[in-house]
């Protein structure tokens, strides 16, 4: 995959399918012409780079061992709306994980301090699947138009859309959900996605072909993002990971279209992920794949 050249305005040419053949020109079409657009809420200054950590709340290790000097590391979410101790160098951004106790997260959030720039928020966590946040798209439509939606609307959040998983039911929700809260006067201010799979092929495939079905002119952010064959007793070799991280970074970083990406995993242990895709090891000090996605 090294020495093909990246362009930020199309698919890379290896990794073209035959939905791109028909579709990649109208899809630059509508990007360019929704880029002079302005956003529904105002856009916060960038931070200083895209790339993110998510951290397990339950995490003991260290947060600090990501954000030395130079760290190209930038901000941080735990899947919760409490932030991660000793982290303030990094930005966190909350998440509500589903609609328990979305009313204190309320509370909280109305009485941030007013900025030129809105806070930022994350919602719920893969809702399609019952082993996450397993909301319906009209409860999440519901909770979303009556907690976040008057949120978004005071100027006060910029809010994140659920957060969908690469299964195939992850898309339909999410046309679902957005249909349901456009139709009350509601609407998202970036599309969170969620990507698992081997190759970079299926990677970028997922990420353009999902932006074009969504809405191209709102940024997105990949907020889990990890080769894996989900074999934990014989994942992909460590060769592969390696390779995959340094070329979708590389190209994520040129894409304008992308705001923000995390990949998983921050951790000692990311289980039927695979061991490789760690970013510590076993005494919590960093892994290769760890140093390269901090410094490099």
């Amino acid at each position: 995959m090294c020495g093909h050249e990246l362009n930020k305005n199309k698919p890379p040419t290896f990794a073209m399918s035959a939905f791109f053949q028909k579709q990649a020109d109208k899809l630059l079409n509508k990007v360019q012409n929704h880029q002079q657009q302005p956003p529904s809420t105002p856009t916060p200054s960038p931070p200083r780079s895209k790339r993110g950590i998510c951290w397990p709340v339950e995490n003991q290790d260290p947060v600090h061992i990501f954000t030395k000097p130079g760290s190209k590391i930038s901000w941080i979410y735990n899947w919760s709306p409490n932030a991660t101790p000793n982290s303030t160098s990094l930005e966190f951004v909350p998440m509500q994980w589903n609609h328990i106790n979305i009313d204190e997260l309320a509370q909280k959030l109305a009485t941030c301090s007013t900025s030129s720039s809105p806070s930022l928020l994350l919602a719920f966590n893969e809702p399609e699947l019952s082993s996450q946040a397993n909301m319906s798209a009209a409860l999440a439509a519901e909770e979303w138009m009556r907690v976040i939606e008057p949120l978004r609307k005071s100027g006060k959040v910029r809010a994140g859309s659920p957060g969908i998983s690469s299964a195939p039911d992850g898309v339909r929700w999410m046309q679902e959900f957005w249909k349901g809260i456009r139709e009350m006067g509601g609407d998202v201010d970036f599309w969170c996605l969620h990507w698992y799979g081997e190759g970079l092929g299926g990677f970028y495939d997922y990420i353009w072909s999902t932006h074009h079905q969504l809405d191209p002119s709102k940024p997105v952010w990949i907020t889990e993002f990890a080769p894996t064959n989900w074999n934990e007793s014989n994942p992909l070799p460590k060769e592969h990971v390696e390779a995959f991280v340094r070329e979708a970074v590389k190209y994520l970083d040129s894409l304008d279209w992308v705001e923000r990406y995390a990949f998983f995993g921050a951790m000692r242990n990311t289980g039927s992920v695979g061991q490789h895709a760690r970013f510590l090891d076993d005494a919590g000090k960093l892994t290769d794949l760890g140093k390269f996605y901090r410094d490099s």
